[in-house]
């Protein structure tokens, strides 16, 4: 066929497909660049999903990186963490924490309240330390609290509220605990271990755990403890203690109600703080080591579940006010030989405690509520050398059958003494040496039949003997002292009982006070009266007793308004006002507290001046001389508090208080 038919083999159909084919190739190459074009947008998307935000340097060899999309921080090199500003990352939004291995400290104040810090908290192997307040407040973080092996160190306050934690684990090789380095973490549950190794535990270190169980094993190698370390936590086994420590801190295990089996001190102890042990859920015998010196106030106060004998060992010199009150499941107490002062309320409302009372010949003073609400039964015998029984020591002992002959060295028996002893029967002989009779002193001793007063009484409070039914007959060797009369309204003794002396006057109760006592002073007295004293105004309304033979006197301050240069303070004698004596002090001197009067008098002497001093427990102590008629003087004093007060000086956290000698 002639060639000249290029139509004919090139026909429309054919151009038709070199078109189509055309296109295709372009249809190829426009696929080819869109998908490039759609491979660099998804690419650049990968990058701006996640945009490095910010970053720097947190150490010599350590960088930290923050992706604010994903709200992710990145600590990573080697080394010890150091910030440039505190609370570094405190207000970053963070939902996962990466820190590096190589990292061997968190800084101080690093995530300090950053409650926008979440997830789970998963440090490295190689960290060591973490500093002071770290996480502090963090209460976002969840899960167990799990402290790498390598950590020796957890600063103060380091994880201190992180409430989100559901446990708490640590390290093999700790050796030292912050001050409340794990406080209030309330959401932490189950066992926790303390290493062996560890040396130091901080103050609260472990505060209001609350979800914390089963038991507390405090290893050896546990030489100090801070106080609160483990208060309000909820172990509810038993507890070990170590056998490193000599003191058992203030509050240490208080409000641990929850507690189980016995409570033993190990040997080595020489001191337990006040409130140690308080409300603690002990259900077991408590056994003291024969090293310990000392028990403060409230130490063992409110362990109610404890069982068994109270037996404090020999060597124990100082009981602390209130320190075994309310522990009702004790069935007996031993005291030691050497006791000086049983304080106020030692065994108050120890209410299973029975058979016969035994106090050591040592002992001085019986302080207020001491014995009250006890069950002792028996004779009790008040050893030779006791000056004075305070306020409702032995009140409500209803199970005491009778009084052995009372010490010729007493000097007072205060307010409610025994008041609502009921079982006491017998005659009642009140030795010379004894002033002062203090109201209801034996209210409710309803089987005593009879009372003779010694040569030195000179005053008898209201309701002394109220309610006394078998009481006939009150005897006074001299002349009747001052007492409450069958037309006031407290008598001192039952209608029915018959009251006789020697002479048939009663001494009065204004007798050798100045006629012009209420205002004997101008005063003067050497004050600077251009400048208020205002350290007076914290003794205002509060009642100074007197103490030995003047323990019926009492002052009280009163009052003293805004920009006052005098003042007064009442003198009461058998509770009944006797003057009103102004007296002037030096201007806010708040180390020489000193009131001065023009003198008043007390049983015959003269008083001029009282320095005022704050004694054992802050119980208020007025103290001066006293000039009698005869030219002789001595000292003469008033407290606020128990009388024990005067004797015990206090002489720093973890000591034993300094027992003074009694003149």
């Amino acid at each position: 066929m002639p060639e000249s038919g290029t139509a004919d083999r090139f026909p429309l159909g054919g151009m038709r497909m070199m078109v189509r084919d055309m296109k295709h190739s372009k249809s190829i190459v426009l696929m080819g660049l869109l998908m490039t074009i759609f491979a660099l947008f998804s690419l650049s998307g990968c990058r701006d999903k996640d945009p490095l935000t910010k970053s720097g340097s947190c150490g010599e060899n350590m960088t930290w990186e923050y992706y604010a999309s994903s709200k992710t921080l990145k600590i990573t090199g080697s080394g010890e963490m150091v910030t440039e500003d505190r609370f570094m990352w405190s207000d970053y939004s963070i939902r996962r924490l990466i820190i590096g291995e190589g990292v061997t400290t968190v800084a101080k104040d690093a995530f300090y309240s950053n409650r926008d810090l979440k997830g789970t908290l998963e440090l490295p192997s190689t960290m060591r330390e973490i500093g002071e307040f770290a996480f502090y407040g963090c209460s976002g973080l969840t899960g167990p609290l799990v402290l790498p092996d390598s950590v020796e160190k957890v600063g103060g306050y380091a994880f201190e509220r992180c409430t989100g934690f559901t446990g708490i684990r640590l390290s093999a090789s700790l050796k030292s605990v912050g001050d409340e380095a794990f406080e209030e973490l309330t959401g932490a549950e189950g066992t926790l271990v303390i290493p062996d190794g560890l040396e130091s535990l901080g103050r609260s270190a472990f505060y209001k755990c609350e979800g914390l169980r089963g038991d507390l094993i405090l290893p050896d190698s546990l030489t100090e403890i801070g106080s609160y370390a483990f208060a309000g936590c909820g172990f509810d086994g038993t507890l070990r203690l170590s056998a490193g420590i000599e003191t058992i801190p203030m509050n240490c295990f208080c409000m641990c109600g929850s507690f189980r089996g016995d409570l033993v001190v190990p040997s080595g102890v020489k001191g337990i703080a006040d409130h140690a042990f308080t409300d603690c859920g002990f259900d077991g015998t408590l056994t003291l080591p024969d090293s310990l010196e000392w028990i403060d106030e409230y130490a063992f106060s409110y362990c109610r579940s404890l069982t068994g004998p109270l037996v404090i060992p020999g060597g124990v010199k100082f009981i602390g006010p209130s320190a075994f009150e309310s522990d009702e499941g004790f069935s007996s107490l031993a005291l030691p030989a050497g006791i000086r002062f049983i304080c106020s309320g030692t065994f108050r409302s120890c209410a299973g405690m029975r058979g016969t009372l035994s106090l050591p010949p040592s002992v001085a003073v019986i302080g207020n509520l001491a014995f009250s609400g006890t069950n002792f039964s028996g004779t009790l015998v008040l050893p030779e050398g006791l000056r004075s029984v305070g306020e409702g020591s032995f009140a409500w002992c209803e199970s005491l059958n009778v009084l052995a002959p009372l010490p010729s060295t007493l000097e007072s028996i205060k307010d409610y003494a025994f008041n609502g002893c009921s079982g006491l029967t017998g005659d009642l002989v009140i030795p010379d040496a004894v002033t002062y009779i203090g109201s209801h002193a034996f209210g409710h001793c309803r089987k005593i039949a009879s009372v003779s007063f010694g040569k030195g009484i000179c005053s008898i409070g209201a309701g002394a003997f109220e309610e006394c039914a078998s009481l006939k007959t009150a005897e006074f060797t001299g002349s009747a002292p001052d007492y409450y009369g069958q037309d006031e309204k407290k008598p001192s003794f039952p209608a029915e009982c018959a009251v006789s002396a020697l002479s048939s006057e009663p001494k009065t109760f204004l007798e050798g006070l100045p006629e012009n006592a209420a205002d004997s002073s101008d005063g003067s007295g050497g004050a600077e009266k251009e400048v208020p004293y205002y350290w007076t105004q914290s003794l205002a309304g509060e009642d100074f007793r007197g103490t030995g033979p003047f323990a019926d006197y009492v002052l009280r301050f009163d009052s003293v308004g805004e920009g006052s240069f005098s003042a007064v303070f009442l003198l009461k004698r058998n509770d009944r006002t006797v003057a009103e004596i102004p007296y002037t002090a030096d201007a806010n001197d708040y180390e020489n507290q000193t009131v001065r009067t023009d003198g008043f008098l007390c049983r015959g002497g003269r008083i001029l001046e009282l320095s005022h001093e704050n004694g054992y427990k802050n119980a208020g102590i007025l103290k001066g001389e006293i000039l009698f008629d005869d030219g002789t003087s001595g000292e003469i004093c008033f407290c606020a508090g128990s009388e024990e007060c005067l004797r015990i000086e206090s002489v720093g956290y973890g000591m034993c208080p300094i027992i003074k000698e009694i003149p």
